[in-house]
């Protein structure tokens, strides 16, 4: 056989392997695609959710809301922050004023609460909303030790405690998050309402129920 010709068939034989390889990706890849993503989909998607612990829709980026830098100890960083991560139209549905909008005290030490501050038009409703990594356990202890009333649910899937304080006016829901739990502090200013005070617990699960997709899977 010719020199020239051997060269030949090993071309073909390069060639034809090549062409087997390439077939086989893009089989690959149409399966996959027919499949809705498969098993390389799934480690994409995999890999974008374990990246970063930003939600999957835009957050408020006002200077003025951003929330502090973390300093736990021992404890997982707070995903949820209630100042950035609820939108306007959120605030709004759960009868709120989304320019009375105002991050309140952060504490970030040994752990972490983020807040914010929502009143209504009439400012006869205040709420605070604090997103932590302290456990629900931790906070039953701190609300029984002050000798609060709590009535155990679960709202949207996730463990939850109804709190009553000692403050007449005042009515708490605690929600499991990943991090530990939001805690909902809601306040009613009786003497701007028109007519009877509404029982103080009023509702409140409700406004929780429509904040739960803001948190997400945290």
């Amino acid at each position: 056989m010719k020199l020239g010709t051997v060269k030949r068939d090993r071309i073909r034989l390069v060639s034809a392997a090549s062409l087997f390889v390439a077939t086989t990706l893009v089989v690959a890849a149409c399966t996959a695609d027919h499949d809705g993503g498969g098993a390389a989909a799934s480690s994409v998607a995999a890999a974008t959710s374990n990246s970063a612990i930003h939600p999957p829709f835009p957050t408020l980026t006002a200077p003025s809301l951003q929330p502090p830098k973390q300093q736990n100890e021992n404890r997982p960083d707070v995903a949820f922050d209630p100042c950035t991560w609820i939108d306007d139209h959120t605030v709004q549905k759960i009868g709120y004023d989304p320019s009375t909008r105002k991050r309140s005290i952060d504490i970030h030490a040994e752990y972490t609460f983020l807040s914010c501050e929502f009143l209504t038009a009439d400012k006869a409703y205040s709420i605070e909303i604090l997103s932590g990594n302290r456990t629900m356990d931790e906070g039953r202890q701190k609300f029984t030790t002050d000798g609060a009333q709590i009535e155990d649910a679960t709202i949207e899937g996730r463990a939850a405690m109804i709190v009553r304080t000692k403050t007449p006016e005042s009515c708490d829901v605690l929600l499991q998050t990943k991090a530990g739990y939001v805690d909902f502090d809601r306040i009613i200013a009786g003497y701007l309402i028109d007519g009877p005070t509404p029982e103080r617990c009023s509702g409140i699960v409700d406004l929780v129920r429509s904040i739960v997709p803001r948190i997400g899977n945290y």
